[in-house]
């Protein structure tokens, strides 16, 4: 199946939007899907309390998506098929189902955090078989100023649940490289080495979202988070350039850069795009 972001889908009916929610995987169980959407839809209170649900225990069912709404389905698809909504939130349901997956892992019980709006709160607890607790916290960017918010936070989730981590997950879709995540962190005088779980892009892709993409210097302007891989890109090129010779640039930051200040163009591929007229 070709990824395409929403905004390109020729065809955005429920009928379709269901047919393509198949292909989430793990599935999603009925009680998943409930505290999923009611967290969507911010149905969940500030959770600055620390309350947790239990989740996952309903693994013998499974979600009916044919019950929702088309706005709830565009949602499922950008956050789990075409992954272009990259929030807190979005990044701990993806790390959740990953976590469905670990074979070498035997879990317990897992309990969430119903919602996203705090930045210093843990968003997963997960007790393993024969003891052992992590601690997941979730981040769109992860910056040293919410490493620095995430150890009070979890400090004061330990200390609210009575509960020490045995291991602390930082689970992010971007990060920067300040993060000291060789010291070690301390919770009741228990010293813990973190963890980062980085959500993986296309490393194959030559431009990111936040890239302005021009062909043949002014033939064609396209922004780069209109597409999730080269070929997606070539593709429109293909339908909406002339076609002949073709030069592709990037420039890059164009819609996250704060200097007004030009940056200099990037060639990233270049090449003969025969169209066929038949």
């Amino acid at each position: 199946m070709t990824i395409q972001y929403y905004d390109l889908l020729q065809d955005k009916s429920k009928k379709r939007l269901l047919y393509l929610v198949e292909y989430i995987a793990p599935g999603f169980t009925i009680e998943e899907l409930k505290i999923y959407v009611d967290e969507v839809a911010k149905k969940s209170k500030s959770n600055k309390s620390n309350e947790f649900v239990n989740i996952g225990d309903d693994y013998d069912t499974s979600a009916d998506y044919s019950k929702l709404s088309e706005k709830q389905l565009q949602n499922l698809y950008q956050t789990f098929i075409s992954r272009e909504i990259n929030d807190k939130s979005a990044v701990k349901w993806r790390f959740y189902q990953y976590f469905k997956y670990i074979r070498d892992i035997f879990v317990e019980n897992i309990q969430i955090n119903p919602t996203s709006d705090a930045e210093n709160v843990v968003d997963l607890i997960a007790k393993l078989d024969g003891g052992g607790v992590i601690f997941v916290l979730c981040y769109d960017v992860f910056d040293s100023q919410k490493y620095t918010q995430a150890i009070e936070g979890i400090n004061k989730t330990a200390k609210l649940l009575k509960t020490i981590p045995d291991q602390i997950i930082f689970a992010t879709n971007k990060t920067y490289r300040d993060i000291p995540l060789d010291d070690i962190i301390t919770i009741d005088k228990k010293e813990i080495i973190p963890e980062l779980w980085l959500e993986i892009n296309d490393e194959y892709t030559l431009f990111n979202s936040e890239d302005l993409l021009i062909v043949n210097n002014s033939e064609l302007s396209i922004a780069g988070f209109n597409f999730t891989s080269m070929d997606d890109m070539l593709d429109y090129v293909y339908e909406f350039s002339n076609g002949g010779q073709i030069s592709i640039f990037k420039q890059p930051d164009f819609f996250s850069e704060h200097s007004k200040e030009e940056r200099e163009k990037e060639l990233i591929w270049k090449g003969i795009i025969i169209k066929n007229d038949i």
